[in-house]
């Protein structure tokens, strides 16, 4: 990654602009930085500043995003752009990066921004290299060609001083009937002949020599280009002007499992995924016919059997009258980054369902509220405790988000100190709303002390068993024991409901996994879960599950016990 990169802002508010400098200083990224307002100073800025990356509020009094992003995408397409607004909504902001802008960050959640930073200055770094390889390739492969050419040159040069040592020939046979006729010039004639023999001699040893090094040096630059073949990490091969395959390196071989035999029965067609097959003959054909190279996508078979997908690149290797003479095909795997992608598409659907649910019933009952602020009556007390009950979801929600980021970078902060574990169950129990029909139960050792951060087991604690009465709404008794185990604590809750199908417990304490619990009234975003098997994880200790189907579901951690 760029170690001090220069950071455009596109801001019309120069104290968000600073605060903007202050967060990314404050998040130790070492940058420097120029601030503009219009169009003028933006393009003027992309042209002499040359920035490393873009940051730009969505709406300015004379200038916008969108069109900054466009002048941008002309001249300066390798840029990474960062949208930074906040008045933008999650659709647009989706809406934008499907178009080509690298992301985008809200201004109220500024301590995420170094990350989408370093992480799109990544990026850029592995495009401009993968595209340093293609170029490289291209050149030894235009190397090769001329090597080629200068030898034939060689070989005809050869056959033309070939000819001239017949005709040569054919004239001392014409000295040597003019003997008779003239003794007198034999012996000048005899050193004519010596003479050129001599010279004949020398140039055909000097035209070995150098047809004999044209030729080491073909095949050592034939070497080096099948080395670089081998040494990138994509599938490579090679095909004629007429799209005849004529060879593949070693990740061909590695990854489908095919020998040379079958490769050359088969080839790149037999790995192909058959839905995918007739639409890329279809796209090779275009990229051919057009002769300028091209991309595509297709699913391609490994050795196991298993499909993943990978980006196909065609580059035509061409000669000085633009002729085809090769081209250069590589397939790079992008399976994660494409279920990166469909997490993250996912992930935002979730989040933009489980936000807008309390959020609209928060409206509702504030645009109630309103209308009877004149008069009030009875039917506000529920109005407004629905009103906090959306609050409350909403900023649960929130606190799961933040919670997971902060987990995901590791930043999750602990105050660990001694405590009796069962007071801290049982008073969390105070505070969840069992709505009257269900019974905790706190059983087991009571004395048991350990070292561990309060208000993050309280948290556990009540996601387990909120989690019993959400989804196993029959089991009106949740048993909560505590024992002592191997020297560590163990806490396990337990519930009677319907128990998990076993194929799904090892997802279960994945981020962003929800178990499909069809006609249930509960959704969530699968976070809950992910963030107490991260606190445990903290604490060193173990975090796990037990179901049986029809019989109930049992949910467990452990801790170390407290320092004697």
């Amino acid at each position: 990654m760029i170690a001090d990169p220069k950071i455009l802002i596109l801001e019309d508010n120069q104290s968000d602009a600073d605060l903007l400098r202050r967060e990314l200083k404050k998040s130790g990224l070492n940058f420097t930085s120029e601030v503009v307002q219009t169009r003028v100073g933006f393009e003027y800025a992309l042209q002499n500043f040359k920035p490393d990356i873009i940051l730009s509020d969505y709406s300015l009094p004379s200038f916008d995003a969108v069109t900054a992003f466009q002048i941008k995408q002309i001249n300066y397409p390798q840029i990474p752009f960062i949208i930074v607004s906040g008045i933008i909504g999650e659709e647009n902001a989706v809406d934008l990066i499907k178009d080509g802008v690298t992301d985008y960050a809200s201004k109220g959640k500024l301590f995420s921004l170094s990350n989408k930073i370093n992480r799109a200055l990544n990026d850029t770094e592995v495009r401009k290299e993968k595209t340093l390889t293609d170029e490289k390739l291209k050149v030894q492969t235009a190397e090769l060609i001329l090597a080629n050419q200068e030898l034939t040159f060689q070989n005809e040069e050869k056959e033309n001083r070939a000819q001239d040592l017949i005709i040569l020939s054919a004239n001392l046979h014409s000295q040597k009937e003019e003997l008779h006729r003239a003794n007198g010039l034999l012996l000048i004639e005899e050193e004519k002949v010596k003479t050129i023999n001599g010279e004949l001699l020398q140039l055909n040893q000097e035209l070995e020599d150098r047809v004999s090094r044209r030729t080491i040096a073909l095949t050592e630059s034939e070497h080096r280009f099948r080395n670089m073949m081998e040494t990138i990490p994509q599938i490579a091969w090679t095909n004629t002007a007429d799209g005849e395959f004529i060879f593949y390196n070693q990740r061909w071989y590695d990854y489908t499992g095919l020998g040379q035999q079958q490769t050359n029965a088969a080839g790149l067609k037999s790995v192909i995924h058959p839905d995918d097959l007739k639409k890329s003959v279809a796209h090779f054909g275009m990229i051919r016919q057009a002769g300028d190279g091209g991309e595509f996508q297709l699913r391609g078979k490994r050795e196991d059997g298993r499909y993943r997908w990978h980006l196909v690149r065609l580059m035509p290797i061409k000669d000085e009258k633009d002729q085809i003479q090769l081209w250069v095909g590589t397939a790079t795997d992008i399976e994660e980054l494409r279920l990166l992608q469909q997490q993250k598409d996912d992930f935002i659907s979730i989040a933009s369902h489980e936000l807008k649910t309390p959020i609209t019933s928060l409206k509702a009952s504030l645009q109630l509220l309103n209308r009877m602020k004149e008069s009030p009556s009875a039917r506000m007390s529920p109005l407004i405790v629905q009103a906090n009950k959306s609050l409350d979801k909403v900023n649960v929600l929130i606190e799961d988000l933040l919670n997971a980021s902060k987990a995901n970078d590791g930043q999750l902060h602990m105050n660990p100190k001694n405590f009796i574990l069962s007071k801290v169950i049982i008073e969390c129990c105070q505070y969840i709303h069992t709505e009257g029909v269900y019974t905790i139960k706190i059983e087991g050792d009571m004395t048991v002390e350990v070292y561990a951060d309060t208000s993050r087991i309280d948290q556990i604690v009540i996601n387990f068993i909120t989690n019993a009465i959400k989804y196993a709404p029959d089991s009106k008794e949740i048993i909560v024991y505590i024992e002592r185990i191997n020297g560590m604590a163990k806490v396990s809750v337990s519930d009677q409901g319907p128990g998990i199908p076993p194929e799904k417990l090892r997802f279960l304490f994945d981020r962003y996994y929800r178990v499909d619990n069809s006609g249930s009234q509960y959704t969530g975003m699968g976070l809950g879960l992910y963030i107490c098997a991260e606190i445990i994880k903290m604490h060193n200790g173990q975090i796990g599950v037990e179901s049986e189907i029809g019989k109930g579901t049992t949910f467990w951690f452990t801790l170390p016990v407290a320092f004697s």
